[in-house]
């Protein structure tokens, strides 16, 4: 396990060392680690959501199972799984965010508080780096071990900051002084907002700041993220409330800031500010209640190609080449009756026409047959 985090740590002391690179400044490449590690987490974050969000679709389903099969175990939990098989579901889907997160920390611990090896990847069986290691650890007046050797090469970067450049002064060699000068221009890189970053929170040092910062945005990370996502309703149904297990959290973080080197701190302060801000984007696009009528969507979609495909099958056998789909049949009744209408007005429409001529000459005719007996009947009048 070992050897596996000081591989991780070695990875991201690259990633470090890249970004140092760029900005010249050790805080703000980690505030920029944070923020990387959160982008490359996100496709995990949604995978999340949507496992929590099929579990939730779940609910009702394996509620029956519990009234069907509350007193047999074994055959629950077998249907149980089968249920979680045809809907395509995992318990455990949505913790592998939570389980990368504790990898992720360990690795960064190893590239801060070895940063000669996993950050500037220096050889530390040099001959050159090695003689000028062992004169620095001999001097006192600069070199002030602390009471963990995990924390060594910390010590040697505070140390060779202490000296200055000033190689020749404590009588370094020429190649001793080169070994110890990229180690000097990183020193200068651990300074953020007047916070040495390699030294542990003490209440007379300046780092003391950070502790209260961690409590402050781990706390109020964590209730924020809760009231985006609706947790805390949840929460407090469940009988925990959410602003207990906010100070606790944020109480837990600042305990272990007042042990690690301040760059954690500032690591767990990122951290905790980007969450909220990540959960309300999830939230807004990716809430359950979205992935629920997607998912539905797709199995009502999936039933009616099954059932179309059941329909050709029974088509084929009896020699029929086409067939309407099941679910077209509406709209292909009303093409036709909307067919049948149109050819009954055009064929109505010549015999429209032709009665309309008839009409026209049947009042012809009453006209002309009206003006002949008006005349007859003058006539004898004038007799």
């Amino acid at each position: 396990m070992d050897a596996l985090f000081n591989f991780i740590g070695s990875i991201f002391g690259y990633v470090l060392y890249f970004f140092n690179s760029i900005c010249g400044n050790f805080g703000v490449s980690i505030i920029l680690f944070t923020l990387f590690t959160r982008l490359l987490m996100f496709p995990l974050t949604i995978k999340q959501q949507k496992s929590m969000a099929g579990m939730q679709r779940l609910q009702p389903k394996m509620k029956e199972l519990q009234d069907k099969y509350g007193n047999d175990k074994a055959k629950y939990n077998e249907e149980v799984q089968k249920l979680y098989q045809r809907e395509g579901q995992s318990p455990a889907g949505g913790c592998l965010p939570m389980l990368i997160q504790l990898p992720i920390f360990y690795g960064l611990y190893r590239a801060i508080c070895m940063p000669l090896t996993c950050t500037l990847h220096l050889d530390m069986n040099d001959t050159a780096l090695a003689s000028a290691m062992t004169r620095i650890k001999s001097l006192y007046e600069v070199y002030t071990p602390s009471a963990s050797s995990f924390y060594s090469q910390i010590n040697v970067i505070e140390a060779v900051r202490n000296i200055g450049g000033d190689y020749a002064k404590y009588g370094f060699t020429a190649a001793e002084s080169a070994t110890l000068e990229p180690i000097f221009q990183l020193s200068k890189q651990f300074n953020f907002l007047g916070i040495d970053l390699l030294s542990i929170a003490k209440f007379w040092n300046p780092a003391i700041i950070l502790t209260f910062v961690v409590f402050a945005a781990s706390a109020g990370g964590m209730l924020l993220t809760n009231k985006l996502t609706g947790a805390a309703n949840q929460s407090q149904m469940n009988g925990c409330s959410p602003n207990m297990m906010g100070i606790s959290m944020g109480l837990m973080s600042a305990w272990i800031s007042l042990s690690v080197p301040s760059a954690m701190a500032l690591y767990w302060t990122c951290s905790s500010l980007f969450a909220p801000a990540q959960s309300w984007v999830v939230n807004k696009y990716y809430n359950a209640a979205i992935l629920n009528a997607k998912s539905e969507a797709q199995r009502l979609a999936k039933i009616r190609l099954e059932e179309e495909a059941v329909v050709s099958e029974t088509y084929s056998k009896k020699g029929i080449k086409k067939f309407a789909p099941i679910y077209a049949i509406p709209q292909a009744a009303e093409a036709e009756q909307t067919s049948s209408e149109e050819v009954t007005e055009e064929v109505s429409e010549p015999t429209k026409t032709a009665a309309k001529k008839s009409a026209s000459s049947k009042k012809k005719k009453g006209g002309s047959k009206g003006n002949q007996s008006s005349s007859a009947y003058q006539g004898k009048k004038k007799k």
